[in-house]
């Protein structure tokens, strides 16, 4: 996984995408990315390397809510 720019900045992309497709079906490549995203942040997160860590859980939590609304199947 490539991103451009900060993980704080990826996230609120991701989150807002996903609230914008919310009823809509997004690529499979996409919410691979999306939780790619999610397993990165959790990585900072748990190394320390990220700050401020409060503000990036709640980007965290906010993807990961947005990725499980996601229905399965969808191409």
């Amino acid at each position: 996984m490539q991103l451009h720019g900060s993980t704080e900045g990826n996230l609120i992309s991701a989150i807002r995408s996903a609230n914008r497709l919310r009823d809509r079906p997004v690529h499979t490549d996409t919410v691979k990315f999306w939780s790619d995203l999610i397993k990165h942040a959790q990585n900072q997160l748990a190394s320390c390397a990220a700050l401020p860590s409060d503000e990036l859980r709640r980007l965290v939590v906010d993807l990961e809510l947005e990725v499980a609304r996601r229905p399965r199947g969808r191409p």
